[in-house]
């Protein structure tokens, strides 16, 4: 049985008094589905809380209210709606007029084994596999761009003066879902026993992905390795809020079971003489051996049948002619007399 472990936390960080991070990590429509958000708000302090706060709630209320449909499609059509509700919101306030967003949004369908994810903006979606780390969104940055292509190392685009420069946001204008340079989006296989880790610039601009491997490595609860990656983050500094969420599965099911050998046998009666036989996983092997058994048991069971038979015989002839011994055929007589085995277990008997 797979066992989907989802854990989110966000923290201010170390040089901000405010938090304009938010994220979602939940079980939505039904047992199948799980979904994971984070969103990084900009645009100020009182703006980016607000944008936050509005794709938040938007994004998760349009999934429960429309159930039916295409997953990926569905949660493109949930951020579509956060995006113009942020912008139709800045409209309403002057204190907010330049607010907006950024957003990673992934929606695991368990059914069908799948991750589907909507994306804009810098905050990152990765994935854990066989002990590494590796990037399944795109930053909608120069910077990021140019990290991605390699003509910058991760950790000078980490130090670079622009890194925080992006140019797609949500909430900036009225958008429809098939915009063009609007949402990035991609549907993704899941595999047993990956972590996938969605994270706001505030860890991936402290920590680097060997320093995110070393702590998603570990053998902790998904909530410790959370609280870890925060930690680690603001000891490296803490310049930004920091959000992560992470989805760990993992496998419960038993594959296989192997059949082994009796090695104690302490516990087991056998007949005088009889050793005890080695389990087999072969079936083959295993019906070949219980075929042999059979016909030994019916060849022992016909051997038994015919000496009891002539022991009957015998017998019966001794009881009728028990009058006079002198009436016993000769034949019969020397049987007896020249067969010692026969007549001890007929005495037995």
């Amino acid at each position: 049985m797979l066992d989907i472990k989802v854990y989110g936390k966000t923290d201010p960080g170390r040089k901000r008094t405010n938090n304009e991070d938010a994220f979602i990590a939940q079980q939505i429509l039904d047992d199948n589905h799980y979904l994971a958000v984070v969103i990084d708000g900009v645009g100020g302090h009182e703006g980016g809380e607000v944008a936050a706060g509005i794709a938040q709630q938007t994004i998760v209320d349009y999934l429960q209210q429309y159930m039916n449909g295409e997953r990926l499609s569905l949660l493109k059509q949930a951020v579509t709606q956060a995006n113009n509700s942020i912008f139709e919101a800045r409209k309403q306030r002057e204190d907010c007029e330049e607010m907006s967003c950024v957003i990673t949004a992934c929606l695991f369908e368990l059914d069908d084994m799948c991750l589907n994810m909507v994306h804009i903006g810098d905050t990152r979606l990765y994935v854990y596999e066989n002990s590494i780390l590796r990037k399944l969104s795109h930053d909608h940055s120069f910077v990021g761009y140019y990290e991605e292509n390699g003509s910058l190392t991760e950790e000078e685009a980490m130090n670079h003066p622009h890194r925080n420069i992006i140019n797609r946001v949500v909430g900036d204008e009225i958008h429809n879902i098939d915009d063009d340079k609007f949402i990035e989006s991609q549907t993704f296989s899941l595999t047993k026993g990956n972590t996938y880790l969605l994270c706001s610039d505030g860890l991936y601009d402290m920590l680097t992905s060997g320093e995110i491997e070393s702590i998603l490595g570990k053998d902790i609860p998904v909530e410790e390795k959370v609280n870890e990656l925060i930690d680690f983050a603001n000891q490296k500094g803490g310049k930004d809020n920091i959000t992560v969420v992470l989805v760990q599965l993992e496998d419960n099911e038993i594959d296989s079971i192997e059949t082994k050998a009796i090695d104690n046998i302490s516990g087991i009666i056998l007949p005088p003489g009889v050793q005890p036989v080695q389990m087999q996983t072969n079936k083959r092997s295993f019906i070949l051996i219980m075929a042999i058994c059979c016909l030994l048991i019916g060849f022992a069971g016909g051997w038994l049948g015919c000496r009891a038979y002539n022991i009957h015989t015998i017998s019966v002839n001794a009881i009728i002619n028990s009058d006079t011994l002198t009436v016993q055929p000769k034949n019969m007589q020397e049987n007896i007399e020249n067969n010692d085995t026969l007549k001890t277990e007929n005495h037995g008997q």
